[in-house]
């Protein structure tokens, strides 16, 4: 692990009190990015994330504010794309081209399939959910 400074200072990071929002970098002890976020309150949003695994893995942070969401998810919208975060895996573009290949599945289609076909037999949604668990169970104690 890279030494620590005698002393850091920096500003304190606050809840936005108007249309500001912040674009957070977090970066690990190899300076390799690992997330790209958005927050009017970055630091409640981070204690979110505290959970993750990589979380951990976190050595360092960078924050910028932008006048407007509009303005700031451009900014993440654009790091994600040339920057490529680790763990930004739902704004990737490998991740959408996964969601896309798995609604184009067999199964996924099937499952569109009926699903239409209840919805035009009046099949709510709770009642379709209650004989799925009932066809689980009985497979399971058949």
């Amino acid at each position: 692990m890279a030494a620590l400074p005698p002393v850091a200072r920096g500003l304190m990071i606050h809840r936005a009190a108007g249309d500001e929002v912040a674009v957070y970098r977090f970066y690990d002890a190899d300076e390799r990015l690992l997330y790209v976020g958005i927050s009017k309150d970055p630091m409640t949003r981070w204690q979110e994330h505290m959970g993750r695994k990589w979380w951990r893995n976190v050595t360092s942070y960078e924050v910028r504010w932008h006048q407007s969401r509009a303005e700031a998810r451009a900014e993440e919208k654009r790091a994600m794309a040339e920057e490529e975060p680790v763990h930004n895996i739902h704004s990737a573009p490998r991740y959408g081209a996964y969601c896309r290949a798995a609604a184009q599945s067999p199964e996924a289609r099937a499952s569109r399939a009926a699903r239409a076909q209840q919805i035009a037999a009046g099949v709510s949604g709770a009642q379709r959910r209650k004989a799925e668990e009932a066809a689980k169970k009985g497979q399971a104690d058949g």
